[in-house]
C-alpha cells in the first residue's frame, strides 16, 4: 500500500507499531515528534537531508526534539558530542560536519578523546568543550536517552515517536527491494500518524 493525495492510513504493524505503555510528550500542547538517531549509524547518516527537508515545512504545532541512542558502548561518546553540542547551541552548525568526519572522513569518533579531538580540529573552543562534555549535566542526559529507548522500545536508528503513541523508521515502510529507502514515502507515513494524533486530541 502506498500512501498518497487521498490520504491512505498507515498500516498498523507495518507502517508503525503502537508503543505498548504510552509516553507523555513534555509539552502537551505540542504535538511531540521524536528521532532516535546516532552519529555513528551509517543509515542516520543517509536519512538526515530528508530529515532537514522535512523540519523545514513540520506543521507549526509539532515540537520536534532528536535523542542519540547508546545501543553500544561505541556509541556513548557520540551521543555525549551530541549533548554536548546541543548544550553549546551549536548542533545546527555541526551536525552535518560530524557525520561527514565519520562516515566520509573515516574519523573515529568512538572515544572521548577522539571526539575532543575532533572538536579541537573543528575549531570549537577545546575548554569549554572539554569542560561541558565531561560535566554531570551530560552523563545525566546521556542516562535519561537510555531510559526513554527503553520506555519507548526503540529497536533500530534512525527510527520516529511521534506523540508518545506510535512507533516507526524509514526501514519499516520501505517498499521492499535492494533500493535506497523512500523518505518520501516514510514522511507521508508519519504525517499520516500526526494528523491522526492531531484528530485524536479534538475527540
Amino acid at each position: 500500500m502506498l500512501l498518497n493525495a487521498v490520504h491512505a492510513q498507515p498500516v498498523p504493524e507495518k507502517d508503525y507499531q503502537t508503543i505498548k505503555t504510552p509516553q507523555a510528550p513534555a509539552d502537551p500542547k505540542k504535538i511531540e515528534v521524536i528521532e532516535f538517531f546516532s552519529y555513528a549509524c551509517p543509515h542516520c547518516a543517509d536519512f538526515e537531508p530528508a530529515l532537514d527537508a522535512w523540519l523545514k515545512h513540520k506543521p507549526k504545532d509539532v515540537e520536534f526534539k532528536a535523542i542519540p541512542m547508546v545501543f553500544k558502548e561505541s556509541w556513548k561518546s557520540t551521543a555525549k558530542l551530541y549533548y554536548t553540542l546541543e548544550a553549546m547551541g551549536l548542533v545546527d552548525k555541526y551536525q552535518a560536519k560530524v557525520y561527514e568526519a565519520i562516515h566520509k572522513q573515516s574519523k573515529d569518533l568512538s572515544t572521548d578523546q577522539g571526539v575532543k579531538q575532533w572538536a579541537k580540529d573543528a575549531g570549537i573552543d577545546s575548554a569549554k568543550f572539554d569542560q561541558v562534555y565531561d560535566s554531570f549535566g551530560i552523563d545525566a542526559k546521556l542516562q535519561r536517552s537510555m531510559a526513554v529507548a527503553r520506555g519507548y522500545g526503540v529497536q533500530f536508528t534512525p527510527s520516529m515517536a511521534i506523540d508518545g503513541k506510535y512507533y516507526t523508521g524509514p526501514s519499516m515502510v520501505s517498499t521492499g527491494g535492494s533500493g535506497p529507502p523512500d523518505y518520501d514515502r516514510f514522511f507521508k507515513v508519519v504525517n499520516e500518524l500526526i494528523d491522526m494524533e492531531r484528530k485524536a486530541r479534538k475527540k
